[in-house]
């Protein structure tokens, strides 16, 4: 009796559990199993300490800049690595023979994707991530036919993968003159990739067998495992598939091959996109040269999950090479890595959408506890009224968001001008009598008082500054603007122009590095202040103080005051004798405030009163919301449950365990929306942040207070319907209508 593919591929499937099930194993293979999974936890760890010391070594603030550049571009660079996934799922499917592909591209694509995320995240890489794809596809095309293909399609793959290293190494050694080391690692890649190449083509012509050839080997020298001996026809018979693939389907062969080069040319576009929004003019043999090495990293270090550590380590250390920055060789890594760990959560909400649902009836067939859980009142009240357990959740939210969000605000701004200027290169900053605030403040001492100061024994140099806050350009709140007398201040400061020419007088500007990154803006371009056009002469550095800087005749003009400043900044002969310089200024001018620049971080929290009024009252408002939307809420659920509560009055329910359920769901809500608002304040931050200049500082312990007045207003707020419910007649409840 002939039996039809797909009897063969149920016998095929009862032969593997016959053989997985198999008692006369020994137990050395689960301990040799155990072993190789601690070797690879080691390994992971020891890739994370890598990645540690590599973002340590270059620097977070290079790095976050670069990344910074990217923006959303990153939108398109995930589309890009998107195409990737397309034609490796064309080649896949065009592995599987025609007359048993019944499977739709979508179908195809989520399989794969499903099975990559695997191969990423675990231990076993590509082996167990192939088996998921397996799985994923059975139902559709049997198991006779799908193995195949798979073995088929990374076949091909990785031959291609092997032209690519080869040709990127060669490149890489006649395009660039690289240090020995270098070049001796480059000669034995290609030489190793040059072999490969040689040794299947040998063995397509000769039709090795070479799994057969290996189990037989083996099994003369009595080591091949029974497993293996068992299987040896199956895996006869599948390497005889995978040598006629090219006979029987020569279109399909060649149009694998295609898209696996389509798949390549995607990865370079990938990494030179990738490189231009990062501000460099890279080359196409760059960024070629860039894809074909790190593949040899994700194929050497497939074994650590998500090649974490190495694959960033590697990647800077390639760049290097080529003559970049340290820095960027990480930010492309963590860019990419970012791309992958994308389509790697979808690959996961796929396998969760397949596997989930059986896989949670299971586990609560076999967990009396959870279903007893799953059973409760509280979360049965909860998923009853979704729609209203989701208004709850959001008020609590906005809570959360408001306090969360305004604190860091209010603080990021403030910690975010105090090191500014703190970090102006003065250690003594004094101010006119009676000045209030900090940042911008009037026009209250004469800039002969600088040149009074400068004689006073300890100083080394002081210059007149005037402040003055104006609206920002991006029509969202304000800016520090300098005036400086550019001489006086650059002696001082250190400061430096490193693009164009300096300030000399009239309507003219100067801007720091970030800035001109933030407006892409260019030497000769104008920016609005005071609600006119400066033009923008020079670009400075060190950042410090306002990022834009005018002549200090000009503020003075806008202003009305004639040789006038807001303050004198001092910088000291002997940092470590600020305080005795500060004493000798205060003899011989008494009146004015004097400031140490080392305590304007604290001074510019500290130094706002009405600030920690501002906070108490945005506290409070947000816990009142917090309670009265979970009050409306647990009294409308109170009405709406009358009858239940008088049912399980009737039952023998004590007063406090009917007051208690209600206080849990309202517990739970809190709990849910203090998370909520959470995520919200980082998504928040990051839009305000991105479009705006302003810093927002989410600070853990006020995350934490946000915990406390959500979970205080949640559960005042139930008190009321808690009461209310215990205290129902039974009998009056039951005939409730």
């Amino acid at each position: 009796m002939i039996k039809s593919g797909e009897e063969r591929a149920s016998d095929w499937q009862n032969d593997e559990l016959e053989d997985l099930v198999d008692e006369s194993e020994p137990s050395v293979s689960g301990r040799s199993r155990s072993s190789f999974i601690w070797l690879q936890v080691f390994a992971f760890l020891l890739g994370i300490g890598l990645l540690v010391f590599v973002v340590n070594q270059v620097g977070v603030q290079p790095i976050f800049d670069a990344l910074l550049r990217i923006g959303f571009g990153f939108f398109l660079l995930l589309g890009i690595s998107g195409l990737r996934h397309i034609f490796r799922t064309i080649a896949m499917r065009a592995a599987v023979p025609t007359e048993h592909r019944r499977i739709s591209f979508p179908q195809a694509f989520a399989a794969r994707l499903g099975g990559e995320a695997i191969s990423f995240l675990t231990f076993t890489g590509p082996l167990l991530g192939e088996a998921t794809k397996v799985a994923l596809l059975r139902k559709r095309i049997p198991l006779t036919y799908g193995v195949p293909a798979l073995v088929v399609d990374n076949l091909i793959y990785n031959l291609s993968v092997v032209f690519f290293v080869l040709s990127g190494a060669c490149v890489m050694l006649f395009t660039y003159q690289l240090p020995p080391p270098v070049y001796y690692v480059l000669i034995g890649i290609a030489g190793v990739a040059a072999l490969g190449i040689v040794a299947a083509g040998l063995a397509a012509k000769r039709r090795i067998m070479l799994l057969t050839w290996a189990i037989d080997r083996l099994a003369q020298l009595r080591l091949s495992p029974k497993v293996l001996i068992k299987r040896r026809h199956h895996i006869h018979h599948l390497e005889s598939k995978v040598y006629d693939f090219y006979k029987h389907h020569p279109a399909a062969f060649f149009g694998m091959i295609a898209c696996d080069l389509l798949a390549h040319v995607s990865s370079v576009v990938e990494v030179y996109v990738t490189l231009g929004m990062l501000g460099y003019d890279a080359r196409v043999a760059q960024a070629y040269v860039i894809e074909s090495l790190t593949k040899v990293i994700n194929f050497a270090f497939a074994f650590v999950p998500g090649t974490i550590g190495v694959y960033e380590g590697g990647t800077e250390v390639i760049l290097r090479a080529l003559g970049f920055a340290a820095a960027t060789g990480v930010a492309l890594a963590l860019v990419r890595k970012a791309g992958i760990v994308f389509w790697t959560s979808i690959g996961l909400l796929v396998l969760t959408w397949r596997t989930a649902p059986n896989a949670w009836a299971r586990l609560l067939d076999r967990s009396p506890y959870l279903r007893k859980l799953m059973d409760s009142l509280v979360l049965s009240n909860i998923a009853h009224r979704p729609a209203r357990t989701a208004v709850s959740i959001l008020g609590t939210a906005v809570g959360v968001l408001l306090i969360v969000f305004t604190v860091g605000l209010a603080h990021g701004v403030l910690h975010e001008r105090g090191k500014r200027e703190a970090n102006i290169g003065a250690e003594i900053m004094v101010r006119a009598p009676g000045s209030l605030g900090l940042g911008s403040s009037s026009f209250g001492l004469p800039v002969s008082r600088a040149v009074e100061i400068s004689k006073i024994e300890g100083v080394r140099a002081a210059t007149p500054l005037g402040q003055k806050l104006d609206s920002s350009d991006r029509g969202f709140g304000t800016r520090l603007i300098d005036g400086i007398d550019f001489e006086s201040y650059s002696q001082l400061t250190d400061l430096k122009i490193r693009e164009g020419s300096p300030l000399t007088a009239g309507d003219q500007a100067i801007v720091d590095p970030v800035w001109q990154q933030q407006r892409n803006a260019t030497v000769g371009s104008t920016v609005q202040i005071f609600e006119r056009p400066f033009t923008i002469v020079g670009v400075y550095e060190p950042p410090g103080g306002g990022r834009i800087k005018i002549p200090l005749s000009t503020m003075q003009d806008q202003e009305g005051v004639e040789g006038k400043a807001s303050a004198i900044l001092i910088a000291c002969t002997d940092p470590a004798k600020q305080e005795e310089v500060a004493a000798r200024i205060r003899e011989n001018f008494p009146d004015d405030q004097i400031i140490f620049t080392r305590d304007l971080p604290e001074l510019y929290a500290s130094g706002v009163p009405a600030l920690n009024v501002f906070i108490k009252v945005v506290v409070g408002v947000a816990a009142s919301i917090s309670m009265l939307v979970i009050l409306l809420a647990m009294y409308t659920t109170v009405t709406e449950r009358t009858r239940q509560i008088g049912i399980l009055k009737a039952l023998g329910m004590s007063k406090t365990s009917i007051a208690w359920v209600i206080e849990k769901e309202a517990i739970l809500v809190s709990l849910l929306g203090v998370t909520v608002g959470v995520l919200l304040t980082f998504a928040a931050r990051f839009a305000v942040m991105r479009v705006t200049t302003l810093t927002v500082e989410i600070e853990p312990r006020w995350i934490l207070i946000s915990l406390l007045v959500g979970l205080l207003g949640g559960s005042l707020g139930a008190l009321y319907p808690a009461l209310r419910a215990a205290r129902q007649d039974a009998v009056d409840a039951l005939s409730y209508e």
